[in-house]
């Protein structure tokens, strides 16, 4: 057995752990497959425990956004051996592995384990699903560890390796997502750099702007795409400048950058968007030339005498992922209003549709949607790609789903493209409100 005799102020420093990561797929080619990644986390130490900062810089494959791409885990001894953060959580890293198929949160273990100097030959314990024990004393790069093995009924699930500072310099992760797609996550100890305390002043404070900025925009529940509302946009743009300078001289610097891109992006995406709109608005929709793939007729003239709802989006059975275009709350609202004679259409909007080749497929994977979400509403596909002439916000940097509602004459009242904030009692209450203000003004 090996004891470690540590002062409490050689615990009392600040270190910065720099690892390299990749996940790769077992089946396929794994130059396709590899998604790179790098940790960066700062270890506050004090003499109870202490506080874990942390950044993740994604290298393809998709990446979250910069807003969730760091954090603070805290850590304390004295709570029993386990691992720091290992489900899907703002205070723990989080990879982002995008497909044609796949488009799903990877959690990333931190480096950092509680309690992790008082490891021995004997240790074991249970974390959820997962046992972990000591199996052997290894030597990595030159370094005493411990190699911990971490399974389950399934077999080995994570192993391992601890330093007798009690952080993990070395991982290998065996990890499912989608429809049982198998890869290997692993990551490994670069640098370690012992901070001053003026660079630990700097480090701290700079984490603590950042996550209050981030508490403040209220963005704190995990997010594939943040659309900036107007609110948020403002706070993003009163704050950027604090956030770029205290964050110079500490990893945050990256973020920062990522933060300034960002605002530009959505300053532009928001005003193409809104010219886009205001084109919009007044038009008449005659003959689109939509196709029917789901539901009992249409015909372009159904477009007018009644009150109708367009809902472009692309209508694929995967990856499928909330919140599925916001069709539920689209469904409801018809269910709600179709015997007032306010129509719904989802208009599938796909670029594969401009080869005829592809349409069948397409086709199919529309059907396979609205049958999983069990759509009462009609599917048809815009063949003739009409929504240019509406307005595609796509080509303003922004993304589908597009609602576009159109009065008895078939003149666009209303345009909005992305998702609407949802009521709990009205679903999509913005354009509830719409409908609701149309049929009383037909009433009239």
């Amino acid at each position: 057995m090996f004891l470690i005799i540590l002062t409490v102020s050689q615990l009392q420093a600040a270190e910065l752990l720099t690892y390299a990561g990749q996940m790769i797929g077992d089946k396929g080619d794994p130059v396709i497959t590899t998604k790179r990644f790098t940790l960066a986390a700062v270890r506050d130490v004090t003499a109870d425990g202490g506080t874990l900062h942390w950044i993740i810089v994604e290298d393809g494959r998709g990446a979250i956004p910069w807003p969730h791409s760091y954090g603070s885990s805290q850590w304390l001894d004295g709570n029993g051996l386990n691992v720091q953060a290992t489900t899907a959580s703002k205070n723990n890293p989080q990879l982002l592995y995008k497909n044609e198929e796949l488009n799903a949160y990877v959690a990333v273990a931190l480096p950092q384990l509680a309690d992790g100097q008082k490891l021995n030959q004997e240790s074991i314990w249970k974390q959820g699903p997962v046992t972990y024990r000591v199996t052997e004393r290894q030597t990595i790069d030159g370094e005493q560890t411990w190699r911990v093995l971490g399974f389950t009924n399934f077999g080995v699930k994570r192993t391992f390796w601890v330093n007798d500072q009690g952080y993990i310099v070395r991982l290998r992760e065996n990890v499912t997502i989608g429809r049982g797609d198998r890869f290997d996550l692993e990551y490994d100890l670069k640098n370690v750099e012992t901070l001053d305390d003026d660079a630990r002043s700097k480090v701290t404070t700079a984490f603590d702007v950042f996550n209050k900025f981030r508490m403040k925009v209220d963005i704190e529940k995990l997010q594939k795409e943040i659309v900036w509302n107007d609110e948020q946009l403002e706070v993003l743009r009163e704050d950027i400048d604090r956030l770029v300078s205290v964050s110079g001289q500490t990893p945050l610097s990256a973020v920062a950058r990522l933060a300034q891109a960002d605002l530009k992006t959505q300053k532009g995406r928001s005003g193409g968007v809104a010219t886009l709109m205001t084109r919009a608005i007044g038009k008449v929709v005659e003959k689109p030339g939509f196709e029917l793939y789901r539901g009992n007729e249409y015909s372009d003239d159904s477009l007018l005498g009644g009150i109708t709802v367009l809902h472009f989006w692309e209508y694929r059975s995967s990856p499928l992922e909330q919140p599925y275009g916001q069709v539920g709350y689209l469904d409801f609202l018809y269910r709600k209003y179709k015997d007032q004679g306010v129509n719904v259409l989802g208009v599938v909007s796909n670029t594969l549709l401009e080869d005829p080749a592809e349409r069948s497929r397409v086709r199919v994977n529309a059907r396979k949607f609205a049958s999983f979400m069990n759509l009462s509403f009609p599917i048809v596909a815009d063949v003739k790609q009409y929504i240019g002439k509406i307005g595609d916000p796509r080509g303003a940097g922004a993304k589908l789903p597009l609602f576009i509602v159109l009065d008895q004459k078939g003149r666009i009242v209303h345009y909005k493209a992305g998702f609407y904030e949802v009521d709990r009692d009205l679903g999509l209450k913005s354009l509830d409100n719409v409908v609701k203000e149309l049929l009383q003004e037909n009433s009239e």
